[in-house]
């Protein structure tokens, strides 16, 4: 299975999660087109919009540049993905003119070998095209080394975004941690204004019914952070904040939604625990604010009654003190009368 943070059907050039040595796979096009002294060399990748050109040769005729994408429905790119794991050789005299795309005039040959992720699952192919062969079964077969290094480089991207992702994860309750929410939050938000969406940042933490006790427990936290997450939506992201606290950016129509999560939140609580209580704050922003993620939350973690200071003691309210000395000195009762 394929780490959550990478999608295999949005290209590696448009996904910015995707950091891969692109240069190096050029190189490894550049021997190829070499070795087989090829017109073209480049790699494809099954994307969700088509077939699309990842990284290519350097040529006098710019054909097969990278981000060129080519339709789902042309049988050439059928055919390259429907291909054994030892590849194929084509000949392009078996498709019509209107089976190919206008790019591959003049290309008599195609030699391939397919991609894979760590999972099984096709990334593309390793395409040359009319490679210079005397037997092709044979000759084909100088592709697998470069076929491997390419998978390998794929198996390494998906182990580092697997360590980054177990970085940014609460051990105790499996949500994101602090740097975790930090590191997703901003591109939510950004979407969500991109869309028109209204967001709340809301802050949750337990409290004591009795204060002078303290029987808070890691239970009971995870049985908070169960309830934030069985409440907001798949847009929304919630995170253990801290050790006490959770926060959620939450995507609504109305600052009345907000409300509705926190209440929603304390109810499920009280009826899971009577005996623990929830304190919640929250800041709203509309899709026009520029407001930036950090003070927002900020700004509603501020709210939080632990957050607040201890209120400082008003001299020019208190009583005067009653000084009992004072009367008990007969000269100051006589510097009164």
């Amino acid at each position: 299975m394929l780490p959550e943070t990478i999608n295999p059907n949005i290209s590696v050039l448009d996904n910015d999660l995707l950091q891969v040595n692109l240069g190096r796979w050029m190189q490894q096009c550049e021997l190829v087109k070499s070795y087989y002294s090829a017109a073209y060399a480049f790699v494809l990748q099954m994307t969700q919009s088509g077939f699309e050109v990842i990284v290519t040769t350097v040529n006098d005729t710019p054909l097969f540049t990278a981000g060129t994408l080519f339709p789902h429905n042309f049988p050439l790119f059928q055919a390259l993905k429907n291909s054994s794991l030892e590849g194929d050789y084509l000949n392009l005299d078996r498709f019509m003119l209107d089976e190919l795309p206008r790019e591959f005039d003049g290309i008599q040959h195609i030699l391939s070998r397919p991609i894979a992720w760590p999972d099984g699952s096709q990334f593309g192919s390793l395409c040359v095209l009319n490679p210079h062969m005397v037997e092709p079964a044979s000759n084909s077969a100088m592709l697998e080394p470069f076929q491997i290094l390419l998978q390998q480089e794929l198996s390494l991207l998906c182990q580092n975004h697997r360590i980054e992702s177990l970085s940014m994860r609460d051990q105790e309750t499996g949500m994101l941690n602090h740097y975790g929410f930090m590191m997703m939050a901003p591109r939510q938000l950004n979407l969500g204004r991109r869309f028109g969406a209204h967001a709340g940042i809301i802050f949750f933490e337990l409290t004591e019914a009795n204060p002078s006790e303290n029987n808070l427990e890691d239970k009971h936290h995870r049985l908070l952070g169960n309830l934030v997450q069985d409440t907001i939506r798949t847009a929304d992201v919630a995170a253990h904040y801290s050790e006490t606290q959770f926060v959620v950016l939450a995507f609504v129509d109305s600052e009345r939604d907000i409300l509705h999560i926190m209440k929603r939140v304390e109810k499920q609580l009280e009826q899971q625990n009577p005996h623990l209580k929830l304190d919640a704050s929250y800041s709203f922003f509309t899709p026009e604010s520029t407001a930036k993620l950090a003070p927002m939350m900020e700004d509603a973690r501020c709210k939080l009654k632990s957050m607040r200071p201890e209120p400082e003691a008003n001299q020019a309210n208190q009583a005067p003190k009653f000084d009992a000395e004072q009367y008990d000195n007969p000269a100051a009762d006589s510097a009164e009368l």
